[in-house]
């Protein structure tokens, strides 16, 4: 087993802010989140070291020079992250003895077989996390602003993700070798931490696939106190594609084209605010489930979480904590 760390790079070395520039220079093929953990936060990286032992059997095989780079970090610090909440929750994974399919396979006494795919996302080529030009930066988090474009480039991200995934999953049922059948589960893990702010997840995460807005209040003429509305998102959000646009589905749990799709897992954290700030592994974590899935996931495996399921017929989405 080879160290996720170099013995060479001492836990805590670094002490000023100053000082990371002369690190980034010296070491410019690292990703500078890691060199930041390796060097600067002795209690994160010993978070990693610790569970690494433990953890690296169900990672793929080049994890490690991945998590050290500037284009892999991310998703694989959301893999370990996510893997690390499955174990200690004592989900069965397989450890990983395939080069060709999904990151992440749960296998339960029946045999039954539940793939995931694991995602974080990008900022893609405009910040979706700064504020709109046109908008005043205070009114993005109290009374004023458009919420639909607020959420729109936000979103997107999100379904970006599901959709790269979906679209790769589809490649491994055509494959052999993945070990992939028409009658496995498949579940989409996304971290959403580079594009949004902690607080909104659970609305920013149902807007994006359950099309469903937030509670919204506004100011009548005569009335003294504000009036409780229901925002109803667009089912669709628009993206710029050459000189015109296009409309992305924000139903994706209840459309007959994504039944494949078991559920969808979503965290807006971080390693650091899930694990190191006082929460319960597992309680930053958001399920959708598909309303009518090909493959459900069988009742009672995710002990953890909150739960988002959407009626078909009535539009309601009921939210629940899984225990």
């Amino acid at each position: 087993m080879d160290l996720l760390f170099p013995e060479s790079f001492i836990s805590g070395s670094i002490k000023r802010d100053e000082e990371l520039e002369g690190i980034f220079s010296k070491y410019p093929n690292f990703s500078r989140s890691y060199l930041i953990i390796a060097l600067g936060k002795p209690d994160l990286r010993n978070w990693y070291e610790d569970r690494w032992p433990k953890l690296y059997k169900y990672l793929d095989g080049n994890f490690i020079t991945a998590f050290q780079s500037e284009q892999g970090y991310s998703s694989r610090a959301w893999e370990f992250h996510f893997a690390s909440v499955l174990l200690d929750y004592g989900l069965p994974l397989k450890e990983r003895d395939w080069e060709t399919g999904p990151d992440f396979c749960i296998e339960n006494d029946a045999k039954k077989k539940i793939w995931i795919e694991a995602i974080a996302c990008d900022l893609g080529k405009v910040d979706p996390v700064k504020p709109m030009p046109e908008m005043i930066p205070w009114a993005m988090y109290s009374f004023g602003g458009n919420i639909e474009e607020i959420d729109r480039p936000k979103a997107l991200r999100i379904t970006s993700a599901i959709k790269t995934k979906f679209d790769r999953y589809n490649d491994y049922l055509n494959d052999p070798k993945s070990g992939v059948s028409e009658n496995d589960c498949l579940v989409i893990a996304v971290n959403g931490k580079a594009i949004q702010h902690g607080p909104e997840a659970a609305s920013l995460f149902k807007r994006a696939v359950l099309a469903q807005g937030p509670d919204v209040f506004i100011k009548k003429p005569g009335l003294e106190k504000l009036q409780g509305g229901y925002y109803k998102p667009l089912l669709t959000i628009t993206k710029n594609k050459g000189d015109g646009e296009i409309e992305i589905p924000a139903n994706f749990m209840e459309m007959d084209e994504f039944s494949k799709i078991s559920a969808v897992i979503y965290s807006g954290d971080s390693i650091f605010n899930s694990w190191l700030n006082g929460y319960k592994p597992g309680d930053d974590f958001i399920f959708a489930y598909h309303s009518s899935p090909d493959n459900p996931i069988p009742g009672g495996l995710f002990k953890f979480g909150r739960a988002a399921r959407k009626n078909r017929e009535s539009g309601d989405v009921k939210d629940s904590q899984q225990s």
